[in-house]
């Protein structure tokens, strides 16, 4: 190889690097500008924004204001003719449905043991008349068969007191053993 090939191979190198250096100069240099240039931009954007923010805002709180001013009295009329024409309606079913659904005055509470113990009474007092009606008759019977017999008349009872009076007594030994035993 040639002395001169070395040169201009060691050339084209050197002027390689420096046009790389140089175009990475331009580069910071073309962001740097870029940079600059986006935040103008932002800066202009923001402004713009702003100033249109300030422009419709009294815009819209007037149309708001007057779309409310429209809207107030229809709104009024609409509730007056619902009143008096469905408020009624709507009052009288929920009146009906009140009748309907009220269960009326309570019932007094009634107990079932007042009636349980007159039953109980009423039964043992029919128990006792029972039994007092068919002691009488066995001893009537008994006298009238050992009268048809011919036995002579009965032995006489240890006790003088009458069949009425045992029953009696028997009667407030029970009632008396009730009511030890309640």
């Amino acid at each position: 190889m040639s002395l001169t090939t070395n040169n201009d191979e060691a050339q084209a190198q050197v002027s390689a690097n420096d046009r790389a250096r140089l175009a990475a100069a331009q580069a910071r240099l073309a962001a740097a500008q870029a940079t600059v240039l986006a935040r103008n931009a932002s800066a202009t954007a923001s402004q713009r924004a702003q100033s249109a923010r300030d422009w419709v805002t009294p815009r819209i709180v007037d149309g708001i204001y007057q779309a409310r001013g429209w809207a107030a009295p229809r709104i009024g009329q609409a509730g007056q003719a619902f009143g008096a024409t469905v408020g009624p309606k709507v009052s009288e079913v929920l009146a009906t449905t009140a009748q309907r659904v009220d269960p009326g005055p309570a019932a007094p509470e009634r107990r079932i043991w007042p009636r349980v113990v007159a039953g109980v009474a009423v039964l043992a007092a029919a128990g006792g008349a029972v039994v007092v009606i068919l002691r009488g008759r066995s001893a009537n019977s008994a006298d009238t068969l050992m009268a048809e017999e011919g036995m002579g008349s009965p032995p006489a009872e240890p006790d003088s007191a009458s069949t009425e009076e045992r029953v009696m007594a028997d009667g407030d030994a029970a009632g008396n053993a009730k009511k030890a035993s309640s």
